[in-house]
């Protein structure tokens, strides 16, 4: 038989698998597709219909406060999650939870703090930001997204970004403040600190924009990750959980298997397992106590899905590709080499290789740039409890000296009580 057969009786076999499965195949496959662009569709409309809120937080000048109580207000903000019944999805529309945008941006050699939310939480994220600080200044203000060209890189302005993802599994956590420790003093190293200096070294007109997307996370969807890696750090075997109609049926077929066996002679007992004598924590190097110690700790904490997001922009005369290395290391901080870290993800990181490579990066530029300015969390997103997002994003103490920090100059406060009044 020669090649030439041999490929057309290849053909006509596939020919025939596709006119006689394509009928159940085919719906199956294009189900999967639309129903994810129509999930995404539904966000967008949904999204574009909210009412947002900008507020600018302030810091006061001398803040003696840890970033513990940056991670009370995303305790507090994950009470916002809501159970959805059928009703709401599938009549009323209601599919998702509020996202809270908290962004940081770098311009003219200072640090501005930034909140977006729907308008209906918008008192209730200043109440917590008062409860937490109370001499903080908000105030609410533009979008200052739309400072600059809409239909960025241009001839005038260039940019670089990159959405970043865990190197690990989400229930491995970042190195959070609580590791954060001058080995001298014992003071805490505020780890905004080099972001600050990051934005004091930019060059004239050149901005850093810094960007944290959270939805609050339902502890159903969070739990399975962190059972997963405790079992496998604690070498047990992970069991598997069935349903009631799976089970029962897995028991008929165990049944019928053991009849078999048995006209043929003896059903061979099950072997147990055998438990390991020594206990667990003489098992368990240093490290691996460490790193379990951490896993579990992190799922006391509340978790929000999360969207991380880098961009350094601005005019063409003073822009270079070489200024990303500030966000990185500001990233690089968080990374632990036995939990977690951050990295860039490569598909929406603003670079391309081999062929049309400034046609595609500029196309990944333009794509990172809108989703930026929408605040659109689509692609991969990660899991960080909030414990980890206050070590991000919190308000510099008085250690962080860096005149970056545009801190409120006079405390406010109320009239005195003697105070003559016209009659």
């Amino acid at each position: 038989m020669s090649i030439l057969q041999i490929l057309a009786e290849y053909v006509r076999t596939i020919r025939f698998a596709f006119a006689t499965t394509w009928w159940f195949v085919f719906p199956i496959f294009l189900y999967y597709v639309f129903h994810r662009l129509y999930i995404t569709w539904l966000w967008r409309e949904y999204k574009g219909k909210l009412n947002w809120s900008m507020m600018e937080i302030k810091p006061p000048r001398n803040i003696e406060r840890s970033p513990r109580v940056m991670e009370q207000i995303f305790t507090a903000l994950h009470g916002s999650f809501s159970t959805l019944n059928w009703f709401d999805i599938y009549l009323k529309g209601k599919r998702f939870q509020p996202m809270f945008v908290f962004e940081i941006r770098g311009i003219n050699g200072e640090m501005h703090f930034y909140v977006r939310t729907e308008k209906r939480f918008r008192n209730m994220v200043e109440s917590l930001v008062y409860a937490q600080y109370p001499e903080a200044e908000i105030e609410d203000v533009e979008d200052y997204a739309t400072g600059v060209p809409a239909n960025l890189p241009n001839a005038e302005w260039d940019l670089w970004g990159s959405d970043f993802e865990l190197l690990r599994d989400n229930a491995y956590p970042l190195r959070t403040y609580t590791r954060f420790q001058e080995e001298v003093t014992k003071g805490m190293i505020d780890p905004l600190g080099s972001f600050a200096d990051l934005i004091a070294g930019l060059p004239p007109g050149v901005e850093a924009w810094f960007q944290l997307l959270l939805i609050p996370l339902k502890s159903s969807e969070w739990e399975p990750h962190i059972k997963k890696v405790v079992n496998k750090l604690t070498k047990r075997e992970e069991k598997k959980e069935f349903g009631v109609t799976v089970g029962f049926f897995k028991e008929i077929i165990d049944i019928l298997v053991s009849s078999v066996q048995y006209i043929f002679g003896p059903v061979p007992e099950k072997e147990e397992d055998k438990k390991e004598d020594q206990p667990l924590q003489f098992r368990l190097t240093p490290v691996e106590k460490d790193v379990l110690q951490a896993v579990e700790e992190s799922f006391s904490k509340k978790a929000f899905k999360t969207k991380t997001r880098f961009l350094v922009l601005g005019p063409r005369n003073v822009f270079y590709e070489d200024l990303r290395k500030g966000p990185l290391g500001f990233i690089d901080q968080f990374g632990d080499a036995n939990l977690n870290t951050l990295k860039t993800n490569n598909d929406t990181k603003t670079y391309a290789n081999y062929f049309f490579v400034e046609m595609r990066k500029r196309w990944a530029k333009r794509k990172i740039f809108l989703r930026y300015i929408t605040r659109d969390n689509d692609g991969p997103n990660i899991i960080l409890n909030s414990e980890e997002l206050a070590t991000i994003y919190h308000l510099p103490d008085m250690s962080a000296m860096s005149p970056a920090i545009a801190r409120i100059e006079a405390k406010k406060g109320g009239a005195p009580l003697n105070l003559p009044v016209e009659t």
